[in-house]
């Protein structure tokens, strides 16, 4: 055997070694999580930190060296949290919660954590210093499933930061608001964008062929990938555009770059991103890619509806993506790791690693679904467990949770 050939076995072990089932509980919350990410955030610590969410409006950052928390926040009135965003560039934290509103909280410059988690580990429960200053907050529609999108440095000026924030409309959740938030000394809120109408533009425009009676549904998911920003419906469809300068209007308007329908007449139940391509699920048994070019094409020819804000190429069509099949249906969450994995859970219970690169399943997680409790959260509530899930119970890398 070859040495290069050992040397790609020797990889592909140290890979999967990695995605087995972690041999550590983290310890805090006494509700339901509702919202996990890892993000990166060099103010706080030198490798990768873990942000949760309840149900009862606690919100926690982990060190996953010490598994400890570094910090928390609790939303006054116990709210639930649905969603957050961590502007890195400027270490402010949005927090969406079930009652409504957007809560802005800044990481106090003068008492960041400054201290290297990884060498200096005998201090890193010394977390007193670390304050959160809530510095504004706003309400926002969250009748829905959806996410929302922070944009940061959006036209900045020289002494105020600015941010871009998409979210579902005020009224009408199949429509979105696009803010512009100036962060001064008494923190301005301007609404250039206001109900940006996606569907009633592609039914003008006889796109697909599609009725005008036809509704696309809610607003489920928000996703973005460079400076495009995608919308997963209810309806199955993804719709992706950007802002861009018109000359003729002399403003911002909102240019439409993708329109697929892979998933219809199902919802687009979550969306991410990796590299240069996005991927969408829903209640099918498989999970569609497509891949944006990080440059789009400039078009010359557009067809375009002033009283909307919105244009879109004469030549856009329908998008074509890779459908990638997988041994489940119902798929509520989908997340890529490293280069080749993607992360996948169902309703069921199920959730499995996939290898992108062989098509094959490297581990499988499950939960018995007769005590899997789904709320409109999409979350299920992983306590007191025993049973086992059949449809997985021969696979080789197994792990029961609960």
């Amino acid at each position: 055997m070859g040495v290069e050939h050992m040397r790609g076995f020797s990889n592909e072990i140290i890979l999967k070694r990695t995605l087995t089932l972690s041999d550590f509980t983290l310890r805090y919350h006494k509700r339901g999580i509702t919202a996990l990410q890892v993000i990166k955030a060099p103010s706080v610590s030198n490798v990768p930190v873990l942000l949760s969410g309840d149900n009862y409006g606690y919100f926690v950052m982990w060190d996953l060296v010490t598994k400890r928390p570094i910090t928390h926040i609790e939303i006054e009135g116990n709210s639930h949290i649905i969603a957050f965003w961590w502007v890195e560039t400027t270490n402010v934290l949005y927090i969406l919660s079930k009652d409504s509103m957007l809560r802005i909280f800044e990481l106090d410059s003068s008492t960041q954590l400054s201290i290297d988690l990884v060498r200096k580990l005998s201090q890193a429960n010394k977390t007193d210093h670390l304050q959160w200053t809530k510095i504004y907050e706003m309400p926002i529609n969250t009748l829905n499933f959806a996410n929302f999108i922070i944009e940061a440095e959006v036209k900045p000026t020289k002494d105020n930061k600015s941010y871009r924030l998409v979210c579902c409309h005020t009224d009408d959740s199949e429509t979105i608001d696009i803010y512009q938030i100036i962060e001064d000394s008494t923190f301005k809120l301007k609404r250039p964008f206001n109900n940006i109408n996606f569907p009633r533009f592609l039914k003008q425009q006889n796109f697909l062929g599609i009725s005008k009676d036809s509704k696309f549904g809610i607003i489920m998911r928000f996703a973005k990938l460079n400076d495009v920003i995608f919308l997963g419906y209810e309806n199955g469809f993804v719709v992706g555009f950007k802002i861009t300068f018109d000359e003729g209007l002399q403003r911002d308007i909102a240019e439409l770059v993708h329109v697929s329908n892979d998933h219809y007449p199902n919802p687009i139940l979550d969306m991410c991103v990796s590299g240069d391509e996005l991927y969408s699920c829903s209640t099918d048994d498989f999970i569609t890619k497509y891949k944006i070019p990080v440059n789009l094409q400039l078009e010359t020819k557009y067809l375009r509806d002033d009283a909307l804000l919105i244009k879109c190429p004469s030549s856009l069509r329908v998008s074509e993506p890779s459908k990638v099949h997988l041994p489940l249906k119902n798929i509520g969450h989908i997340d890529k790791v490293k280069d080749d994995y993607l992360v996948v859970s169902s309703w069921s219970g199920m959730t499995i690693v996939y290898n992108m690169r062989t098509s094959e399943v490297e581990q499988t997680f499950v939960k018995s679904k007769n005590n899997l409790v789904v709320s409109d959260s999409s979350m299920g509530d992983l306590t007191n467990g025993s049973g086992s899930n059949t449809e997985s119970s021969s696979k080789s890398h197994n792990y029961k949770v609960g």
